[in-house]
């Protein structure tokens, strides 16, 4: 996959003081060591407990591309940082010309939060297509919350499963989704 990548990414590191940092900056540390493709810069360690630990997806120049993991991005969610990586840095996952005429249309800024838990098996496709999305249109993001380690992102939404999208902070839908559905709920 890494080779595919038509560009190189930066990955930035904001940790706290909680032992779920010190394993996203051992993961990533190890995880950049695969590719000369991928490189990891330290922007905070004392970021506060509702954003860290967070690792941000931005281009080589450091610039954002809306995607963002808080947590460790393992379990299931390992193949969909991967693919995430892939779409952000080019070419990423083929998408129809209706669906990324679709996806462009969308002009005002929007936020998407994913909640999910390392063992739900029906959480990376939700995860996979939101990112998908962002990676597509500067306006999207697609930050993703393990929400074993951000309970207050979890109450204050009323999180009682996953996979949970949240769009704005407002709307709340629960369940697996595809590209598709997401934009459903964005038109």
């Amino acid at each position: 996959v890494f080779s595919r990548m038509d560009r190189p990414l930066l990955l930035k590191l904001s940790l706290d003081s909680r032992p779920v940092s010190e394993e996203l900056e051992q993961f990533i540390t190890d995880f950049v060591a695969l590719s000369d493709k991928l490189t990891m810069e330290m922007i905070d360690k004392q970021a506060e407990e509702s954003f860290a630990p967070c690792v941000e997806v931005c281009l080589a120049d450091g610039a954002p591309t809306g995607l963002a993991f808080h947590g460790v991005p393992s379990g299931h969610e390992f193949t969909s940082f991967v693919l995430g990586l892939y779409n952000a840095a080019g070419p990423g996952q083929a998408l129809d010309d209706a669906t990324k005429e679709q996806i462009a249309s969308i002009k005002e800024k929007t936020d998407l939060k994913i909640l999910v838990t390392l063992s739900c098996t029906m959480c990376p496709d939700l995860v996979k297509a939101a990112q998908r999305i962002a990676a597509e249109n500067p306006r999207i993001t697609a930050e993703v919350y393990d929400i074993r380690h951000f309970e207050e992102i979890k109450n204050r939404f009323n999180v009682m499963s996953v996979p949970c999208l949240v769009i704005n902070d407002e709307n709340v839908s629960f369940g697996k989704k595809n590209i598709r559905h997401i934009l459903d709920l964005l038109a």
